[in-house]
């Protein structure tokens, strides 16, 4: 057997050998990601029941609900750090439609670095409610940074009567949060939001992972569960507009 010969069958060998290896490995990479996104959206169900309870004296979160156009939730919102500090979470997007109902959640992460005083660790729950049509844009818009979109307001964070103020009337976006642990100087500003365009095109199929399309339709009964926990108490009413 010739020297061209041998190279020939060592490299087939080897393309082979990677093939059998990729395929197992992406399949499995696949499930996994079907199966964390499944678990997100099992979270943010019981995510916004908790920050529901959260504010008791209050009917200010469903009265948002009423109004919102849409609804992002980040059941986990890691935050750690010691003077630099970076934190991460996964969470759904979901568009209201008509009758107090909800289409099928688009996977979104938020993540953020800061500089300064800071020290410790926290897990934050947030639900945040998109008021406008061009709060609602803006997260759909691929990329959203909290207070760094022009003509976008975000309101105070916090669970309970505190985000129900009349400072808020006017947001695009308000958002209630939960937090367990100790972080000094934690603040969401500056994070930026973006589509998990893997999980997405796990979930949907490659050809049907875009955001804008996913929130509009009502087929995912994985997500079922969710969809009622954001509708209940609430009632169709004429959204806020621009």
């Amino acid at each position: 057997m010739s020297h061209v010969t041998t190279r020939r069958h060592v490299f087939g060998l080897m393309a082979t050998t990677t093939l059998m290896a990729t395929v197992p490995f992406t399949r499995v990479a696949y499930a996994d990601d079907v199966m964390n996104a499944r678990h997100v959206i099992d979270k943010s169900a019981i995510t916004v029941e908790r920050v529901r309870q959260g504010q008791k004296t209050t009917d200010a979160m469903d009265d948002f609900l009423r109004r919102s156009r849409g609804v992002l939730v980040i059941p986990n919102y890691y935050k750690a750090g010691f003077i630099l500090g970076g934190s991460y979470g996964d969470g759904v997007l979901l568009k209201r439609q008509s009758e107090a109902s909800f289409g099928d959640p688009a996977f979104y992460r938020m993540t953020a670095g800061s500089l300064g005083l800071q020290a410790g660790m926290d897990i934050s729950e947030i639900v945040f409610m998109i008021l406008t049509d061009k709060g609602l844009e803006a997260v759909l818009n691929d990329e959203f940074k909290i207070g760094a979109n022009v003509g976008i307001s975000v309101g105070s964070f916090g669970a309970g009567a505190e985000a129900a103020t009349t400072t808020n009337a006017g947001n695009d976006i308000v958002a209630y949060s939960l937090s367990a642990g100790l972080f000094a100087g934690a603040s969401f500003e500056g994070a930026v939001i973006k589509p998990r365009k893997d999980w997405n095109a796990s979930v949907y199929g490659v050809n049907n992972d875009e955001p804008r399309v996913i929130v509009e339709r009502n087929q995912l009964q994985a997500a079922q569960t969710l969809k009622d926990s954001l509708a209940k108490n609430v009632y169709p009413v004429q959204p806020q507009l621009n």
